[in-house]
Parts: structure tokens; C-alpha cells; sequence
């Protein structure tokens, strides 16, 4: 191949990579226009949930995010309903605004780049250290749901025969939780 055809060549890729990059942004925006959050107060019906309506909550559009909560760090990762994941591995990010709009970006380019129209964040309530993030969260278009502790503790030992804590192995962990419906409001 001489000098031209490789520089038509890479010409063409560039155009191409361009394109691809533009109709990503299109679906991260047509994502961020449609996104609806949900707290328990908007889903409960006279102060209870019935399985039926948890069930129906979760659905097939929907990205799953579980988030390891932290003082100062949270990490996050994403699986599908199928419980694919669909992150290489879990996001860092700092407990404050700048940290919370990170995570955001990340969730709404992966959302995009599956197919995905709705996010839920999974989070175990520790401490005091989640209600900030999830009021930012839900604030921006993301619905947040609990994940009981006691549920995260006992099923850790399923993910690597390992009662370990790691901070980047419960993300997942409440990720799937939340997709099996572990689920409190």
C-alpha cells in the first residue's frame, strides 16, 4: 500500500471515528432529555410496595448501577437486567459535587452505549454518607433504591467464597442485589 491509499485510509477512519463520536453524544442527550428518577415516596401506593410493583420497576431498559458507599470515596459499577457487566471495572469518585457529576457522565455514556433509556442506583445506606449522593442523584434524573446491608453481607461469600470487604467487589455485588430485587425503599 503506498503513502496516499494509507493516508485516504486514515482519513476515512478519522470521518468514521467522528461520526460515531457525534451519534453518541446525540444518544447520551436523547438519554439525559427522556431519564425519569423515582424515590420510594413517588412508587409507594398507601404506604406500602407490593412484590408485583419491585418487580415491575426493574426493566429491560433499564442500567443498573451498584455503588460501594464510602466517607470521602464511592465506587460505582454497571450491570444489565441480565446481570452483564457492562463496566471493565469500578468507577472511584469523590463524595462531593464534582465527584457526583463524574459518575453521572460516566453512567449516562454507558447507558448510551447499551441501549439503555432508564438508570437505578443501588446503594447500601451507610451511615450518613449516601444521603447526599442520593439526593443529588435523583435531583439529576437517576432514581436511587436501598440495598439492606444485612442481604450485602450475606451473599458476599457467593461472588468469591470470600467474606473480605472490597471496595470493588460490593459495588457489583449490590448491583446484582438490586437486579434480584433485594430491594428496600
Amino acid at each position: 500500500m503506498n503513502s496516499k491509499t494509507k493516508r485516504t485510509n486514515n482519513q476515512v477512519n478519522s470521518v468514521m471515528k467522528v461520526q460515531e463520536q457525534r451519534e453518541m453524544v446525540e444518544k447520551a442527550n436523547r438519554i439525559l432529555s427522556e431519564m425519569k428518577s423515582f424515590t420510594w415516596r413517588d412508587l409507594e401506593t398507601q404506604g406500602k410496595f407490593n412484590k408485583n410493583d419491585k418487580l415491575s420497576f426493574i426493566s429491560d431498559d433499564m442500567l443498573i448501577l451498584g455503588c460501594d458507599i464510602g466517607s470521602e470515596t464511592h465506587y460505582v459499577r454497571a450491570i444489565d437486567t441480565r446481570g452483564r457487566e457492562l463496566s471493565r471495572k469500578a468507577l472511584a469518585f469523590d463524595n462531593n459535587a464534582e465527584g457526583f457529576q463524574k459518575a453521572h457522565d460516566w453512567a449516562v455514556q454507558l447507558a448510551a452505549a447499551n441501549d439503555k433509556k432508564q438508570i437505578v442506583l443501588g446503594l447500601e445506606p451507610t451511615g450518613h454518607y449516601w444521603f447526599c449522593l442520593a439526593a443529588w442523584m435523583v435531583s439529576n434524573g437517576i432514581s436511587v433504591v436501598q440495598v439492606n446491608p444485612y442481604a450485602v453481607k450475606q451473599t458476599k461469600e457467593l461472588e468469591d467464597n470470600s467474606q473480605q470487604k472490597d471496595d470493588r467487589k460490593d459495588p457489583k455485588l449490590i448491583a446484582n442485589l438490586v437486579k434480584e430485587d433485594f430491594i428496600y425503599w
